[in-house]
């Protein structure tokens, strides 16, 4: 027992239970971000991931749940002004998002390829070919941050749910895959939701046995449909009710979103199936470190241990591992790593 209490002080998991945060949403980041490097590890270690249903089953809700929980923080930022936001998160994800690019192209061999100024610049313009989640989070924050901003400007507040409900229409003009847009249209809804979630928290709480009952059910009768980069199984049904009137094209990005949400509630259930074990509070440590374990580790991915879920499991595992040891013994531990790496000021406060 000693020698644990002495992990977890190193690891200041201690610390994450006095911080006064929001346990729940920390331990759904930790939880979440889990998901993601085991997808990941399936995508890398099957040619045929797309058709995985292991892959198939977590892709749907995972990263969207991840924007959602990083909306719901947004509203401790608006203090600051719109350059100090734009400095502050720029630091925090556009400067990792591209120290990154130059470590994969040395670690990826990338130069044997393409110039370093013609990589860099490609990452820049198709951010979905990198670390796209920074990319992403930085505009949709962006976006979010000056519709709320907006909304308090000549005592505008009570018309706050028109601007953001505003701002998530204009993402949806965003079409063109240059500069990462995309990525804003397919995920800001998501991360304006995680602002009404903040917003209605008492709410949802009060209800929440109704989302996880949707989600129980929902999730995986809808899942069995879902095809990645492709219409769902039902399409052809909808074409045969509705024709080529493009009403069948907007249900299904309605199912796409309508998944997404129902995968989130399930995920949430099975969270609080467990609140009271020592494994929730290791979910809400690692939930402090997301970022850090998500720019960390596709590095450590390149297994190749098989294609069953074991060998899925154990590069995910792995991955993992890898991730925490490099950023808690390398990347936090020097002031110089923590701001280009992981976008943190030399502060740790």
């Amino acid at each position: 027992m000693v020698f644990v209490d002495k992990i977890k002080s190193m690891l200041n998991i201690n610390e994450v239970q006095t911080s006064g945060r929001n346990l729940y949403i920390d331990a759904l980041k930790g939880i979440t971000i889990i998901i993601v490097v085991f997808a990941h590890s399936v995508q890398i270690n099957d040619p045929a991931f797309s058709h995985n249903p292991f892959y198939l089953t977590f892709v749907p809700f995972a990263m969207p749940l991840f924007m959602l929980l990083s909306g719901f923080i947004i509203v401790s930022q608006l203090g600051n002004t719109f350059l100090g936001y734009l400095k502050k998160y720029g630091l925090r994800l556009i400067v990792p998002f591209f120290i990154w690019a130059f470590v994969s192209y040395g670690f990826f061999h990338f130069y044997r390829d393409v110039s370093l100024p013609v990589y860099i610049w490609s990452v820049a313009k198709f951010p979905g070919t990198h670390l796209w989640f920074l990319w992403a989070l930085f505009l949709n924050s962006v976006l979010l941050f000056v519709a709320l901003k907006l909304s308090r400007l000549r005592d505008w507040s009570r018309f706050e749910n028109y601007f953001v409900i505003g701002a998530i229409l204009l993402s949806r003009l965003a079409s063109s895959d240059f500069f990462g847009l995309s990525e804003v249209k397919q995920y800001f809804p998501y991360y304006a939701a995680g602002f009404f979630l903040c917003k209605y928290w008492d709410e949802v709480k009060a209800r929440r046995r109704i989302f996880f009952a949707i989600g129980i059910i929902g999730f995986p009768l809808l899942v069995l449909g879902y095809r990645r980069n492709e219409l769902p199984t039902f399409y052809p049904f909808l074409l045969d009710i509705f024709g080529e009137t493009g009403i069948a094209r907007l249900l299904v990005s309605i199912y796409k979103y309508v998944l997404a949400f129902m995968g989130m509630a399930l995920a949430a259930f099975l969270l609080s199936l467990i609140r009271s074990t020592r494994f929730y509070l290791f979910l809400c440590w690692v939930g402090t470190l997301t970022l850090d374990i998500y720019v960390c580790h596709r590095y450590f991915l390149n297994m190749g241990l098989g294609s069953d879920f074991w060998q899925y499991f154990s590069a995910a595992l792995l991955a993992f591992i890898g991730s925490l040891v490099l950023t808690l013994f390398v990347l936090r531990r020097f002031r110089i790593t923590r701001l280009l790496f992981l976008g943190l000021p030399f502060s740790k406060k």
